[in-house]
């Protein structure tokens, strides 16, 4: 009995030691470096985008800059699209992510995320002409989403059992999906959505909001003391009202009812 407590207990520390030897990894390989390695995706304009210089700007670059600024680095960031954001995380391409990243359960089992720094809200957009005042409107109709999405995850939860969920791998082939009229309608962010109805704003517009969609800072798996010092430098940021004044810049909304937990 004795033997087997005593395995546990090694055990356990090893694990114990294995997790702060990799937060320790990770702040010491920024250190030794003197830089920090942030993967943005510049192709989701008002998050990360390139100016008419072809440099990045946005909210998450404007993020990005602030903790290698309180880290004491220099900042280089690493594009990535929302597809391999995880892929170079994972393979240390990258230190951090700062994509608009949205938390969802199956994401959450290979990336640890930081309180939210941000959020989009959740809207349905379709045809002026279909009804959609409330969630059992959508009862038949055929509905697009980003395949795994916060949005996913929402529109499952709150539509009728008998909608019908048509899964796309990104926001361009969802939205080509509503345009076509291979759908009735998608549930997306302001940010997409918004850009469909300016297309033609006779035909398309809001529907129904269904809910808000926070976004957190990727950090890979077993980094707990460097994910808690993300965590606190969020929430000095929130504090001061940086964030808000970063939200009302490049989203043109404050942050007041930003969730965490």
């Amino acid at each position: 009995m004795k033997r087997m407590l005593l395995s546990f207990m090694v055990a356990a520390t090893t694990l114990a030691g294995s997790a702060s030897l990799a937060a320790a990894q990770t702040l010491e390989a920024i250190q030794s470096r003197g830089k920090v390695l942030i993967a943005v995706d510049t192709s989701v304009p008002p998050y990360g985008m390139l100016d008419a210089n072809m440099q990045p700007e946005g909210y998450d670059v404007d993020m990005a800059k602030l903790i290698a600024k309180d880290l004491g680095v220099k900042l280089e960031l690493v594009p990535v699209t929302g597809p391999n954001r995880i892929a170079f995380l994972e393979s240390k391409r990258a230190d951090i992510v700062i994509s608009t990243f949205g938390v969802t359960p199956e994401r959450a089992k290979t990336v640890n995320f930081t309180i939210p720094y941000g959020a989009n809200q959740i809207w349905l957009f379709g045809d002026k002409g279909q009804p959609a005042a409330s969630a059992a409107d959508l009862s038949g109709k055929s509905v697009a989403v980003v395949r795994g999405s916060i949005q996913d995850n929402t529109v499952t939860r709150v539509l009728p059992q008998d909608t019908v969920i048509r899964r796309y791998e990104d926001d361009a082939t969802a939205a080509t999906a509503l345009l076509s009229g291979q759908v009735s309608f998608i549930a997306t962010g302001t940010l997409i959505g918004d850009k469909i109805v300016k297309r033609d704003e006779k035909k398309y517009e809001r529907k129904l909001l269904l809910g808000l969609s926070p976004y957190s800072i990727g950090i890979r798996k077993g980094d707990m003391e460097f994910l808690h010092m993300m965590n606190t430098f969020i929430y000095t940021y929130r504090l001061s009202g940086q964030l808000d004044e970063m939200s009302k810049k490049w989203i043109g909304a404050g942050l007041e009812n930003l969730q965490s937990f």
